[in-house]
């Protein structure tokens, strides 16, 4: 691996569901440790919808093989570029030939 490639941390967002108290189902996301992970833009696109701009970005993640990684889990970029925010996984992370690497491909900003 090339060293210095890995420069941003993002932690894997997990959706669970727990009861409270009284029984009620509870929905949230749980959030794992920061791992290193390398985040780019790829692409980006402005529309007009019901009278209203919206903008969303496609990013590519790039980080070491991580098991618990699915596509209904969620990025949030803690440092870099896109700090502050979560992503939104939009396809099955793609592992390389020899399973140490995963491609993330995600989505950020508005949704239809």
């Amino acid at each position: 691996m090339e060293p210095g490639r890995f420069r941003h941390r993002v932690k894997i967002l997990t959706f669970t569901t727990s009861r409270d108290p009284s029984g009620q189902p509870v929905e949230s996301w749980t959030s794992g440790n920061p791992v290193q992970a390398e985040v780019k833009g790829i692409s980006g696109r402005e529309q007009l919808s019901g009278g209203a701009e919206t903008a969303q970005a496609t990013i590519r993640v790039w980080m070491r093989f991580r098991s618990e990684l699915n596509a209904s889990s969620r990025l949030e970029v803690l440092s870099g570029p896109y700090k502050g925010q979560v992503l939104n996984i939009i396809g099955p992370p793609v592992a390389n030939a020899t399973a140490t690497r995963l491609e993330i491909l995600c989505k950020t900003g508005a949704e239809k």
